[in-house]
């Protein structure tokens, strides 16, 4: 399966204290991959080769932008079977979402998901029983809003829970 992601990079600190919260409420996630933003979800059915060409394209129509996150808020993932943690995105919701949106143009836009809005979001935390998740203190993340800037896609694969890097495509606009 194929992914796109978005990592924020954030001050040392911020960075350090998301990696901390992570690890203690979704430790084999936080071990797999760093705080990031899905763009594309699992794509099965699509040439390698091909969407990293789309890729390219995308990001090159892109510049970097910031992005912050301003309130946690707790969900339940159908497909995982689980209740999560997201921090809500607000500044660079747009860009995120025209990203998300223009990712999945072409022939990957078969897979997408279209009965489930796109909400740019970063999870945090992952656990089968919402009451975990509801007793969970965002405010060990330290103030909000979180912000970073994010200038590139990153373009991985998972197969057999392993997370392959393919490629990182940086954002060929300049601000």
């Amino acid at each position: 399966m194929i992914y796109v992601l978005a990592y924020p990079q954030f001050e040392p600190s911020v960075a350090e204290r998301i990696h901390r919260f992570r690890i203690a409420n979704e430790p084999a996630r936080a071990m797999l991959v760093p705080p990031h933003v899905t763009l594309v979800f699992g794509l099965a059915n699509i040439g390698q080769k091909e969407f990293l060409a789309h890729c390219e394209a995308a990001a090159s129509l892109s510049s970097q932008f910031d992005v912050s996150f301003v309130s946690g808020e707790v969900t339940y993932d159908f497909f995982e079977k689980a209740h999560k943690l997201l921090l809500v995105s607000s500044a660079g919701s747009s860009q995120l979402a025209a990203l998300h949106q223009r990712l999945y143009e072409g022939a990957q836009e078969a897979e997408l998901k279209a009965d489930i809005p796109y909400r740019p979001h970063m999870t945090v935390a992952t656990n089968p029983d919402r009451t975990v998740i509801e007793r969970l203190d965002v405010c060990a993340l330290g103030g909000f809003p979180l912000s970073g800037t994010i200038g590139a896609l990153e373009v991985v694969e998972l197969e057999n829970g392993r997370l392959r890097h393919l490629e990182t495509v940086p954002f060929a606009k300049l601000s």
